[in-house]
């Protein structure tokens, strides 16, 4: 269980910092902070990792297949 509460800790304060870094906007008297919810941010985060760890299953067919192929 503590394992699961400092991964979730550390995604919260990653969120957090990339939430004030880079989507609000500054201005006098301290920053906007606009609309972007942490299940967006876990989103973002499970579709680059399913992306990212994603087995390709099809050869594009528009191209030549390359020397991965041949024997």
């Amino acid at each position: 269980r503590l394992l699961y509460v400092v991964v979730s800790l550390l995604l919260q304060n990653v969120w957090r910092y990339l939430h004030w870094e880079y989507v609000a906007t500054p201005r006098r008297g301290g920053r906007r902070l606009w609309k972007w919810s942490f299940k967006e941010f876990i989103n973002m985060i499970q579709r680059a990792a399913w992306t990212a760890l994603a087995t390709r299953r099809a050869v594009p067919a528009n191209r030549p297949p390359d020397d991965r192929f041949t024997r």
